[in-house]
């Protein structure tokens, strides 16, 4: 991909994602599945395993199967021929719903796989199962698709209108990936863990700056990273809104995970960003910043050697999803901003 995009080479076309209903319907699984997962978590800890068929299993599994089927339409209807559609023998790619297509696949091979794991060597106590973590990464691979797909849309539009669209749903986007990269520290955030608390301390220090980098990078409007953050934070009240409701129709239990602040880290990413601090630099203030923002607020067993190790290894980590999310940044066409 290129860092500039010429309109002149580009192809106009009105039948984008948005038109032919697969963005759309991507955007609803997105957030479904991203709701089922800590509703089988809640389930899983008040209930215990059930069947394969349980209502969060059903749930999350039919949205999926949605978006694989949508995610193929698309890539079956687009073939626009521009400078992003990968050329494969007769047909013409789009790379964003071909990223979602995978992870789509990757969910729901996860799901009778992890279904013969428990059979075979009995049910996990923890998230981080490896069966688990493939439908994790795969729910994770499906939103950044979907963000992709918007953002190459905006670059290939040429109607004001349509480019603000896609800005909006970029942004969309943007919140869901944040929220299922957090969603990988529900191991912890229902204060019953299976693994070491550093991890808990290395994870949450730097899984938050790749997003954030990102759409800094991207700079989609004004602040985006700032309202990214912020609007994650009201995604994950009213995740404790639909779970509270699925407690009192008997379809959970009562835990809830805890809520991780973040809106000083996007404040900072936006502030940082701009001002085009160092990228390692950038990485370590975001996690210091991440982690004390985070420390203070949750009533969990800091315990110091966990903080010893997880803290200078979240950092690390940080930087170097500093420096990821800046190349993937990079790789992206540019254009001229548009109001949202």
């Amino acid at each position: 991909m290129v860092e500039t995009v010429s309109r002149q080479t580009l192809v106009k076309q009105e039948r984008d994602l948005w038109s032919l209903g697969v963005l759309p319907m991507l955007a609803v699984g997105s957030v479904a599945g991203w709701l089922g997962v800590y509703w089988d978590i809640a389930w899983h800890i008040d209930k215990g395993r059930d069947s394969f068929f349980s209502p969060p299993h059903n749930f999350i599994y039919a949205f999926m199967l949605i978006v694989l089927t949508m995610s193929l339409y698309g890539l079956l209807r687009d073939g626009r021929d521009t400078p992003f559609h990968l050329n494969v023998g007769r047909f013409n790619l789009h790379p964003g719903l071909l990223i979602v297509a995978v992870g789509a696949m990757l969910v729901l091979f996860f799901a009778p796989a992890d279904e013969l794991w428990h059979r075979v060597f009995g049910p996990d106590a923890t998230l981080w199962g490896p069966m688990h973590l493939i439908g994790l990464l795969g729910f994770t691979m499906a939103t950044f698709g979907g963000l992709l797909s918007c953002w190459l849309e905006r670059s290939l539009g040429t109607n004001k209108n349509r480019q603000r669209l896609f800005n909006v749903s970029a942004f969309y986007f943007a919140i869901l990936l944040l929220g299922w990269t957090m969603l990988y520290l529900a191991e912890f955030e229902y204060g019953i863990q299976f693994f070491p608390m550093f991890w808990y301390s290395l994870l949450l220090t730097g899984l938050p700056t790749f997003t954030l980098v990102l759409i800094a990078k991207l700079d989609p409007f004004p602040w985006a990273t700032t309202l990214t953050s912020f609007f994650f934070s009201v995604l994950r009240l009213l995740l404790s809104g639909f779970l509270m409701t699925t407690a009192y129709f008997d379809l959970a239990g009562d835990n809830r995970p805890h809520i991780p602040l973040l809106l000083f880290t996007g404040l900072a990413a936006d502030i940082l960003v701009r001002r085009k601090v160092p990228l390692w630099l950038t990485g370590l203030l975001l996690g210091v910043i991440t982690f004390y923002s985070n420390y203070y607020q949750h009533q969990l067993n800091w315990y110091t050697n966990s903080i010893l190790i997880g803290l200078p290894l979240g950092l690390v980590l940080s930087v170097t999803l500093s420096y990821l999310a800046s190349a993937v940044a990079a790789s992206l066409p540019r254009l001229k901003k548009v109001k949202a």
